[in-house]
């Protein structure tokens, strides 16, 4: 992300922190020079500290999240839940956030993810603090996972029963997610390879275990890219039929563009998405142009966004998203507001994706304004 958008971004989300006192949670105020004492102050009240580890610019998961019950002043049951709690916020992949999950010993699958941790007087790190859940995404269960893991359910001792009731790669793969969940890459990594020994997997079950056990504990949760391109090359000697996968592609294409390996990346990306004329795989190739750090793709997936708005009219809304996202990576706000519009106005009241879209709008609404524009 360039400085200019990380600064739009940064403000977005001030804008957006003046709304918790309305809304469900009141987050607390940190920055990367004060959360050891908001650790050390929640475990002298033996608080509970729930990190919310988010993207709400973009990622439709948290904008529903927010919505739905953190920012939702409606949404009373999460409110007195989390009244007598710490609640951080901390963006996923920016800096200075990223770093600090790093330094704290945080590990994440992906945005939404929530952890919630009861730190104790001898805790460090947010890392060394006994945790209470893991919940990845915005599951319909959600508040209920929330409140049980309050109660004092364990969901990693939970799989790790179901293993020793059922015995089954299915089993084993529940206990693999949880640990993901956690965080706790070596963990699932080991479950990964005692699955791939269970001798009722077919090939391709086989080919698809194989794959994300290094997508899941190395390249999202470990963000090892390096180790992550050495596992991919490994996994695709054993599987050469699986070098087109979409998954495959889109992992090697983002090791790569993370490492900033541009040469290779872009040699890679052109071959891999040259003459695509698949709306799924457009989307893809847009979604990897948006987050790409290396900003090498951007100028071409403006072109390719704008023209899968007319190759694909029944999926325009979708497009004008993809659209809006990379114009306002590009710092043109004016336009990507423009395209966000569109998007909520092509999609129906009701529709999860209008949630997101307009989502966006209002995101890219406040850096507006921020900026004077």
């Amino acid at each position: 992300m360039t400085k200019v958008m990380r600064a739009l971004v940064g403000t977005g989300l001030l804008l957006m922190s003046s709304i918790p006192a309305l809304g469900a949670v009141r987050f607390a105020e940190w920055s990367p020079d004060t959360i050891d004492a908001v650790i050390e102050g929640a475990a002298a009240r033996d608080a509970n500290v729930m990190v919310v580890i988010t993207q709400p610019d973009w990622c439709p998961g948290c904008i529903q999240l927010d919505r739905a019950l953190l920012r939702n002043p409606e949404a009373h049951e999460v409110a007195e839940l989390t009244e007598d709690w710490v609640v951080l916020e901390i963006l996923g992949y920016d800096e200075p956030d990223a770093s600090v999950l790093a330094a704290q010993g945080l590990g994440f699958l992906g945005t939404p993810t929530t952890l919630l941790l009861k730190p104790g007087p001898d805790d460090e790190r947010l890392g060394d603090a006994r945790q209470l859940a893991a919940i990845v995404g915005f599951p319909e269960d959600y508040l209920e996972q929330l409140s049980r893991a309050a109660a004092g359910h364990d969901a990693i001792a939970a799989a790790q029963v179901l293993v020793r009731e059922r015995n089954d790669a299915a089993s084993l793969q529940e206990l693999a997610r949880a640990y993901l969940a956690a965080g706790q890459a070596d963990a699932a990594r080991r479950i990964f390879q005692s699955v791939l020994l269970r001798e009722e997997l077919s090939y391709e079950e086989r080919r698809a275990v194989a794959l994300q056990s290094v997508l899941q504990p190395t390249q999202r949760v470990e963000k090892d890219h390096r180790r992550a391109l050495a596992e991919l090359d490994a996994w695709a000697a054993a599987y050469p039929e699986g070098r087109e996968e979409a998954e495959y592609v889109y992992a090697r294409a983002w090791s790569l563009l993370s490492l900033g390996e541009r040469d290779a990346a872009l040699a890679f990306v052109r071959e891999a998405y040259a003459g695509i004329d698949d709306p799924d795989a457009t989307a893809r190739y847009l979604y990897l142009a948006f987050r790409d750090p290396t900003e090498l793709l951007l100028a071409d997936a403006e072109q390719r966004a704008r023209a899968a708005v007319k190759d694909f009219p029944d999926q325009a809304a979708r497009f004008h998203a993809a659209h809006g996202r990379i114009l306002r990576r590009q710092g043109d706000l004016a336009a990507a507001e423009a395209a966000f519009l569109r998007a909520v106005e092509l999609t129906e009241p009701g529709d999860a994706a209008r949630v997101t879209y307009t989502g966006q709008l209002e995101f890219v609404r406040q850096q507006r304004a921020q900026a004077g524009g």
